[in-house]
């Protein structure tokens, strides 16, 4: 389902950008505001791999290996870049001005172009991260 959505809003972004007019700033932060929206519950999942991971890495499971102690600075970076990720959405979720009036119409399109390309930024790290934190969940069979 996630990348569905993911495919859609790609689709979505393309059709968007594709037109020959220029988008006006409206539907620039509507998509803005979308992709914000599907963020947070990414970040629900961001939060709970993080957790999982917190766990594993004090588990048995990590004591047993013959190589423990790097699989358990595999998992502290991965929890790190799992707390970066989770910043990045918070500090653009502080700076973000969702009534942005500028002086101009052009201005206003400027501002959210701007904004579109910082959340991108933050959606690629949470796919990244999450993708890699999975993939480790799931090598360690934790559900």
């Amino acid at each position: 389902m996630n990348r569905l959505n993911i495919l859609l809003l790609s689709i979505a972004t393309a059709l968007l950008f594709s037109c020959k007019t220029e988008p006006d700033s409206k539907a620039i932060r509507q998509e803005v505001l979308n992709i914000h929206d599907k963020l947070m519950i990414d970040g629900e999942k961001v939060v709970k791999n993080k957790m999982k991971l917190d766990k594993l890495l004090v588990s048995d499971q990590i004591k047993l290996s013959s190589d423990s102690a790097v699989q358990k600075q595999k998992i502290s970076d991965l929890i790190t870049r799992l707390n970066a990720a989770d910043e990045k959405m918070m500090d653009w979720m502080h700076f973000f001005k969702d009534d942005f009036k500028g002086k101009t119409a052009q201005e206003d399109l400027n501002y959210y172009k701007s904004e579109m390309v910082k959340i991108r930024a933050v959606e690629d790290s949470y796919i990244k991260v999450m993708r890699e934190s999975d993939s480790l969940l799931n090598a360690y069979q934790v559900k």
